[in-house]
């Protein structure tokens, strides 16, 4: 078991000083009002930059002081694949297209920058969602997440908004057939993104991140207040 303190001191703020040149790290937003934004951390030559999913557009920006991101490295990304990384990203930059929705079924980037989901179900996703679409086609396939554990339950109080999502997602894809689409239904959220940077095997199980998102929040709380 991962210890609190283990937590707090693998936390980084990605305005700290002494980083190193080159990591790659998942990546929190703390708002004011507490809610969580997920992003992709990246320290390219000495330059930090963070590469999301807004909920409206796909951006790379550089790290701002008026933001309160921490991260966590990403330890099977060495710092010798931030070159192709970096390629990769700006691919996708260039042609990504997501819209907001509660949805992930194993989807990824190519290394071209374009979108493959494995059920040719449009491109809805979170801010985790592009997270782990990103991951995931960087590491060829392999999934950082073993998204099926995280099954509509996970949407809690977000089933209000379901209905009229698949309402949306009908009017624009009157071909697609909603029940197939309704088991892909899910909602990893961005602590539980995080946690998932401290498992030694990946794909990250429920399991793993369940175990560790309560003494990781206190981490931040603490972080925050430092």
């Amino acid at each position: 078991m991962i210890t609190k303190e283990e937590l707090t001191k693998a936390l980084r703020h990605c305005e700290e000083a002494d980083l190193e040149e080159n990591m790659v790290g998942a990546a929190i937003l703390i708002n004011p009002d507490d809610t969580q934004h997920a992003a992709i951390f990246v320290r390219y030559n000495g330059d930090s930059k963070l590469f999301h999913f807004t909920g409206k557009s796909v951006i790379i920006e550089d790290v701002s002081g008026t933001e309160d991101y921490y991260f966590k490295n990403l330890d099977f990304l060495p710092a010798v694949l931030l070159p192709a990384f970096m390629a990769q990203s700006e691919l996708i930059l260039e042609k990504a297209q997501p819209e907001f929705g509660y949805f992930y079924d194993g989807s990824l980037y190519d290394s071209n920058g374009d979108f493959i989901s494995p059920n040719d179900a449009p491109e809805y996703m979170t801010c985790v969602g592009f997270c782990l679409n990103v991951i995931k086609g960087f590491l060829s396939d392999e999934d950082f997440f073993q998204f099926d554990d995280w099954d509509e339950r996970s949407m809690g109080g977000k089933m209000e908004h379901v209905e009229s999502f698949l309402l949306k997602v009908k009017e624009s894809y009157p071909e697609i057939t909603l029940e197939d689409f309704k088991a892909n239904l899910r909602r990893i959220q961005p602590l539980e993104y995080v946690a998932g940077a401290f498992s030694k095997n990946i794909p990250v199980r429920k399991d793993f991140t369940d175990g560790i998102i309560e003494n990781l929040q206190k981490s931040l709380n603490e972080k925050k207040v430092a």
